[in-house]
């Protein structure tokens, strides 16, 4: 997991820096040449797109996405993880039936289509989806032999 994480890493950062290097290519092109550039609100979006698609699944395998902990506060140790086992679960099941599978469909759907400004496959656009969906598999997957694990020996404490 730790190379996953690492290569994720990269690859966000590498993102980051397309996007600033993007922003300041605009701004450059639109107030100093007086001539604005057409392709880079299409990068832009498309940089944006993979961010946050690929920045996601790694947010929550890091167990830093946003969640809200007033309720799930009350619960005993063995309820808080049995809800974290319950979520992990729906977010596997989610991942592959509407991100993978949907995702798959949609970028199917978009063979044959090119972005208007830099001519790129439209299919490239939607992977993100599908590629974020295999992302969250993965690390849903191992938060769940984690959580089992835990369970376990919190069963076997008798707590």
């Amino acid at each position: 997991m730790k190379v996953l994480n690492k290569v994720i890493e990269y690859v966000l950062a590498f993102l980051v820096v397309v996007m600033v290097a993007g922003c300041f290519w605009q701004i450059f092109t639109r107030f100093i040449l007086n001539n604005p550039s057409q392709w880079t609100e299409e990068l832009l979006r498309y940089a944006l797109i993979w961010l946050t698609m690929i920045g996601v699944p790694y947010a929550y395998g890091k167990e830093q996405h946003i969640s809200i902990g007033f309720i799930t506060g009350t619960f005993t140790k063995k309820g808080t993880v049995l809800d974290k086992i319950f979520i992990d679960i729906l977010i596997l099941v989610l991942s592959v039936f509407v991100m993978i599978i949907g995702g798959i469909m949609v970028s199917m759907n978009a063979v044959g289509q090119l972005s208007p400004a830099m001519n790129i496959p439209m299919q490239f656009y939607y992977m993100g989806v599908p590629v974020c969906g295999v992302l969250m598999v993965i690390y849903a997957a191992e938060r769940l032999m984690r959580l089992m694990k835990e369970y376990a020996e919190i069963k076997k404490e008798g707590k």
